[in-house]
């Protein structure tokens, strides 16, 4: 079946491809006419028949989801589809919360409302014990058990359990999108593409398939390995990146070419077709058309279209606004959009040669076209193969001139009392191709590269005396230009044609010239950085004559000067030409006359960009333009001549003065950085090579690899930024021997301490511990060993997903199994949860189910349950249980529902619930409560003043307590942090000065680092802690500077290591970590030279003021280090010596 079109012979056919271009509208094929079909004309726009008010739909804005957020447009698309909307904070205001785990009850909802929202009535009686019916997302919930895609828990009894509020996992979403998808034939992998799953691990086919599908590649950690870090909760921001790349469709570049590749459409495209196109009327900024064929357009949409006659440059934008007229029209806003908002990714580098739609030649009265002028279909024989042929032109035109000029009297151009004559003949054509490759989180390669071609002939001739410049403009060529994918790329080319001469002297003069060039302009962007595309011109069929009876001077050249734009809105210009020039003596000798002429054939280039425009998904610069100039007939003709763009008003900087060491066969990575300069930078090792098996990525500046050869090398590294200005610093890495003691401690996730203790949880689910054993705290079973040297593994413990070390003196150490069980070992005199005080080996806390989060200190201990209600049990001082009685065994903690965080100091507790309300309970000591006066609770009771809340932070020993805002705020009551400092805050204040706060960490000091990783302080300061390059104690927070992005910290009272996005590590504060002295501390960061990608840090003052401190950093690559003191082995390297620097965990020095 086909359907033929009002167009001139053009058909599309129902198989989904249009001369071999195939797209989609929402997940279902469509026909892409609009590319290469010029509709007849007719453009028309409907009148209104209904004088009712329009119907206006607007985007979804979410006041936390800004345009510069990571995945603002996957979540503007979540909201465009109605799969979820945020909150209404009210004021007509509302919140995404980016941030914010999802727990396994939203997911129902976005599944079910993914799916359409079918019709399904849910079951009367529930099939989880823990989903009532009528509970939020009942149906969504029974709808998911009913189609496979998660039947909970069996908890015993017949009974199954759902467990709605639990945050869900990594492997355990890619298991419910699998399910949802049901894809066919699908088979795993044998070799697994993840370091951190193996074969046949929980969920591997349903990982596997993720991965194939192109949803989640997980992370680069070095040595050409990837993790997916199945056991990490997945936040809301994700979880839209992840739906909207489910979402996508990929496509063929080209149906009958398997090799060509595919490209992943965005879900939000909507491809325009002929009948809407047909009645339309579009602007810049709006469309107009009739209702019945917009109810497919809608806010948030990307418009695209070919080269139709209501939109002759194509059109590529975004919908802001869509108002609707019933049975009259409906006006859409629109705002430009770039190719990357269409395109999701590619299957790698597609390369795609422009296909020409129309091109003319306007010509000067005086010049003569001597081809003729097809139509536009008649360029189009390559239609049919998106990849067209190389030899294709997208343009081709020929003509001629002449014209003789005269001048007697100075004027601007031409002075003298001769005469000129030129004579020219010209062909020039083009090509055009385009590359493209992209990422979901970045565009590694955009370039749009126009070859023109000249084939010139002039002929001059003077008489007399002249001197000057004469230009014939000999006529305006224009050209569109259309790269077919699944997107249409839209270029519009026009140029201006000139012949120029400039003359000097006096002369009855013949001077004719021959000759073709070619060469490639235009831009390209790969990996951070971007170029003009200026290249050397190719010369051939150079034929040359002369004759004269004087000495003159005289250069001919032809001009080109072209403005290429996308869509309409942007793009390149461009000026270009080859020239002659023949310095010409002849002088008279023996009665006969001789001449000479060292002839010289050149090209000149000039080259610039738009300023301040954003196309193909990175914004072009302002250059005022590049120019370049080669002489085609000299030995090395372009020898010296590099495009240099103009120099910026200073140079990038090498900021990495020194590189870590490396091991043989182990994988190794450090980050060069540089400050100054235009960014993007391009890296290089400029001379000298890197050690066998190193490597450094010209985009990013990581060097990585494994390291086969002990040797030390030396190098000269040197970075470019995005303007050309460069500097080079000298750098050395030395390999060392591979010792033959074991390989270490590896696959850590997580690191946990107390006092001298130390716990490590692995990717295969199990515990390690080291250090000082007291009671059996390292939870092996040995009571007699008072300390373990190196790690050991904990026994009958296994599948465990996170670990907990309680704050203050405990003894005591829990893990949280992924069945939802809690484990305690070691000492307390509170009890462990099981009716016991001591086990020397994991044993099972009872009275709690489905645990989600944990919280202990010296006295009590606190669980939220999957069902969002709060177990406790200990000492019970002041009724911080809420009101149960002292008790060895968890007892429920009455008032309390939903809650998905809880924090307590062993005096006072808080608890938030999942809409964010914080409670708080227990003794108001230093009016930790926040309830506005000093006043005791026995039972949970609101904080009032907040805005919603994700979490509650104590100072670990001042008594301020913090709330951190979904919104990002920060607010605070209780004791100023460092009581020197002032009073008591009797109610929530917001701490001023900061704001999009992800992290706040307090220790008589307190540190809080915002999303874009900026970190400030306030606090006590006796050792220079707050990194302010003083010794001041201050109330306000205060940036602290100099460091990269911040990415995490640990601090005890006095001494900070704080983790940089880029892997890297700086320390301040107390220089001896055990002196008391004031005024004796680093007072600003200083940076830890190794290791360098570091994931996370800790060290045992985060849990208890003990006086000698070991530091713990774990690695991207799972690896953990350890420095400082020693004397219990907490260093976990089988000695009691302590080390200022890092030693790997488990190595044995």
């Amino acid at each position: 079946m086909h359907i033929a079109l009002k167009t001139d012979g053009c058909r599309i056919w129902s198989s989904g491809s249009v001369l071999g271009v195939t797209v989609f509208r929402r997940g279902v094929a469509r026909l892409l006419a609009v590319v290469l079909c010029v509709v007849a004309p007719g453009l028309m726009v409907m009148p209104s028949s209904v004088a009712a008010d329009p119907v206006v739909e607007r985007v979804v804005s979410f006041v936390d989801v800004t345009e510069s957020f990571l995945f603002h447009k996957e979540i503007s698309w979540l909201a465009a589809e109605g799969i979820s909307t945020g909150w209404d904070v009210g004021g007509g205001v509302r919140e995404y919360r980016p941030l914010a785990s999802i727990a396994r009850d939203a997911m129902a909802a976005f599944l079910y409302r993914k799916a359409g929202s079918p019709a399904y009535e849910p079951p009367a009686s529930s099939p989880f014990t823990d989903v009532a019916p009528g509970a939020a997302f009942y149906k969504e919930i029974t709808w998911l058990a009913s189609q496979g895609i998660s039947t909970g828990w069996d908890v015993g009894g017949g009974k199954r359990a759902y467990r709605p509020l639990n945050p869900i996992a990594r492997d355990a979403m890619a298991a419910f999108l699998f399910r949802f998808a049901k894809p066919v034939g699908f088979t795993a992998p044998a070799q697994t593409p993840f370091v951190d799953v193996a074969t046949g691990a929980a969920f591997y086919r349903e990982i596997t398939w993720l991965a194939s599908s192109g949803i989640s590649t997980g992370w680069d950690v070095g040595g050409g390995k990837r993790q997916y870090r199945p056991l990490n909760g997945i936040a809301r921001d994700a979880m839209a990146a992840f739906l909207y790349r489910y979402a996508a469709d990929k496509v063929s570049t080209n149906p009958l070419d398997p090799r060509a590749g595919t490209v992943t459409v965005a879900p939000d495209v909507e491809v325009l077709d002929i009948a809407q196109l047909d009645t339309a009327l579009v602007s810049a900024s709006s469309l107009t058309l009739p209702s019945s064929e917009a109810a497919d357009i809608n806010p948030n949409d990307v418009l695209v279209a070919g080269v139709t006659p209501g939109t002759p440059e194509g059109l590529l934008a975004r919908v802001v606004e869509v108002g609707r007229e019933p049975g009259g029209n409906t006006l859409v806003k629109l705002k430009p959009a770039t190719l990357t908002e269409a395109i999701v990714s590619t299957s790698g580098l597609l390369e795609v040669t422009g296909t020409p739609v129309s091109s003319s030649f306007t010509p000067e009265p005086d010049v003569t076209v001597t081809t003729g002028q097809p139509a536009a279909a008649g360029r189009s024989s390559n239609l049919t193969r998106p990849q067209a042929v190389a030899s294709g032109e997208v343009f081709s035109e020929s003509f001629s001139i002449k014209r003789t000029i005269k001048s007697e009297v100075t004027n601007d151009e031409l002075s003298g009392n001769g005469s000129v004559t030129l004579e020219s003949s010209v062909r020039t054509s083009a090509k055009a191709k385009m590359t493209l490759e992209a990422g979901f989180l970045q565009l590694k390669e955009a370039s749009i590269v126009l070859t023109p071609s000249f084939a010139s002939k002039h002929s001059v001739s003077v008489s007399g005396s002249l001197e000057g410049t004469v230009s014939a403009k000999l006529g305006v060529l224009k050209a569109v230009i259309v790269f077919p994918t699944a997107i249409p790329v839209v270029v519009t080319a026009e140029a201006e044609v000139a012949a120029n001469l400039n003359a000097a002297g006096t002369a009855e003069i013949s001077y004719v010239t021959a000759h073709s060039v070619s060469y490639d302009v235009g831009f390209k962007y790969r990996e951070g950085s971007f170029n003009l595309v200026n290249t050397k011109p190719q010369v051939t069929g150079v034929q040359n004559g002369v004759q004269a009876t004087a000495s003159l001077t005289a250069r001919l050249s032809l001009d080109f000067d072209a403005d290429i734009r996308f869509y309409g809105i942007a793009g390149i210009t461009f000026g270009a030409g080859p020239y002659a020039s023949a310095p010409i003596a002849v002088v008279a000798s023996g009665g006969s006359l001789t001449w000479s002429c060292p002839l010289e054939i050149g090209f000149e280039a000039r080259l610039g960009v738009v300023a301040g425009v954003e196309v193909m998904g990175f914004k072009f610069e302002r250059t005022d333009g590049i120019s370049a100039s080669w002489k085609l007939l000299e030995a090395n003709p372009c020898e010296g001549t590099a495009v240099v763009a103009p120099s910026p008003p200073d140079s990038p900087v090498i900021t990495t003065k020194q590189l870590p060491p490396g091991t043989i066969g182990q994988a190794y990575r450090t980050v060069l950085t540089a400050a100054g300069g235009a960014s993007p930078y391009s890296w290089s090792v400029s001379s000298g090579v890197l050690p066998d098996g190193l490597q450094l990525d010209s985009a990013s500046g990581v060097v990585s690899g494994v390291p086969f050869g002990a040797t030390t090398s030396a190098f000269t590294v040197t970075v470019r930024d995005a303007r050309n200005a460069s500097s080079s610093l000298a750098m050395s890495i030395s390999i060392l021997p591979l010792d033959a003691s074991p390989s270490g401690l590896t696959g850590v996730l997580k690191t946990v301490t107390w006092g001298d203790a130390a716990f490590a949880l692995k990717n295969d689910g199990t515990v390690w511990a080291w250090g000082m054993n007291p009671d059996g705290l390292l939870g092996t079973g040995d009571t007699v060993s008072p300390t373990k040297p190196l790690p050991t593994q904990v026994a009958n413990l296994s599948g465990v997903e996170d670990i907990y070390i309680p704050s203050n003196y405990s003894g005591a150490a829990f893990a949280r199994k992924s069945d939802g069980t809690l484990w305690a070992w070691g000492a307390h005199q509170w009890g462990l949860g099981n009716g016991t005080t001591y086990s020397s080996t994991p044993v099972q806390v009872t009275g709690v189910s489905s645990v989600k989060d944990f919280e202990g200190n010296g006295s009590n201990f606190f669980v939220v349950n999957g069902d969002g209600t709060v177990s406790g049990w200990g000492r019970n001082i002041y009724n911080v249980l809420g009101g149960a009685p002292q008790t060895a065994l968890p007892a429920p903690v009455p008032g309390l529902s939903n809650i998905k965080q809880v924090s307590s100091d062993g005096l006072s507790a808080f608890a938030v619930d999942t809409d964010g309300k914080v409670f708080s309970w227990g003794i108001d000591s230093r009016e930790v409560l926040g309830n506005g006066e000093l006043g005791n609770y026995t039972v949970p009771t609101v904080v009032q003043g907040l805005p919603k809340v994700q979490k509650v932070v104590f100072d670990k020993y001042g008594g301020a307590v913090y709330a951190l805002g979904l919104d990002g705020s920060l607010w605070t009551w209780g004791t100023k942090v460092g009581s020197m400092l002032g009073s008591y805050n009797k109610s929530p204040v917001q701490v001023s000065g900061i704001q999009n706060v992800k992290l706040v960490v307090s220790a008589y000091a307190t540190y809080a680092i915002t999303r874009d990783g900026a970190l400030w302080s306030w606090g006590a300061n006796s050792q220079g802690q707050l990194g302010h390059g003083n010794y001041t104690s201050i109330s306000e927070p205060k940036q602290v500077l100099g460091l990269p992005a911040v990415s995490t910290l640990t601090t005890d009272t006095e001494h900070v290591v704080a983790v940089m996005g880029n892997g890297q590590m700086y320390w301040w504060g107390n220089r001896q970590q055990s002196s008391s002295r004031n005024n004796f501390g680093q007072t600003t960061p200083v940076a830890i030279s190794a290791p360098t990608n570091v994931a996370s840090v800790t060290n045992a003052f985060s849990n208890y003021g003990v006086t000698h401190p070991a530091v713990y950093a774990t690695g991207i690559d799972g690896r953990l280090w350890a420095w400082g003191d020693n004397r219990s082995s907490e260093l976990g390297n089988g000695s009691t010596d302590p080390s200022p620097i890092p030693l790997q965990v488990g190595l044995v020095p």
